[in-house]
């Protein structure tokens, strides 16, 4: 077999794994990051407010939990819901808006970040007229699926019967 052959497949074989294990590995995991963070701060407001509350991680259950489309959660904080309704509802907006306030975050720190470099590689490409830049559009790729991943959860969050508006609304009829 020719060099520039063998060459060529370990190129397109290097790409399909890394899309693969950036897929199906990383991306579930930094989805949980982002779910820690988000529960982190339903947490940290529950605290000030005398609730007991807690958020376990299951490292395991990750991958298998982020391709289930049938799973009921990927996080959750388990908290003394007697508790929370006892709060006005001020303080149970404040809770509940925590967590998407934590999403929003991550998405405008990613979307800078993806700004900001993909005007470096540009400009890289452009003035330089240097090309090696696969470090960097390996971690644009990562950021970038994980940026459409936290954009579908916020939205889900905001719309789906079970997540934090949702439940704001039904328990301030209460």
């Amino acid at each position: 077999m020719d060099e520039a052959i063998k060459k060529e497949i370990w190129r397109v074989f290097s790409v399909a794994a890394f899309l693969f294990i950036s897929i199906f590995f990383v991306l579930p995991y930094l989805v949980q990051i982002s779910t820690y963070f988000h529960e982190k701060a339903h947490i940290k407001i529950l605290n000030s407010y005398d609730i007991e509350s807690e958020y376990k991680i299951d490292l395991l259950g990750t991958i298998p939990q982020f391709f289930d489309p049938n799973v009921k959660k990927l996080g959750v904080t388990a908290f003394n819901l007697p508790d929370y309704l006892k709060l006005n509802k001020e303080q149970r907006t404040e809770i509940n808006v925590a967590g998407i306030i934590s999403d929003l975050k991550f998405l405008f720190l990613i979307g800078i970040y993806l700004s900001l470099v993909n005007v470096y590689i540009f400009y890289r490409i452009r003035l330089k007229q240097s090309y090696n830049l696969t470090v960097l559009l390996a971690i644009n790729w990562i950021l970038f699926m994980w940026l459409l991943a936290l954009i579908q959860i916020t939205v889900a969050n905001i719309t789906y019967p079970l997540g934090d508006i949702s439940q704001l609304i039904k328990f301030l009829k209460i």
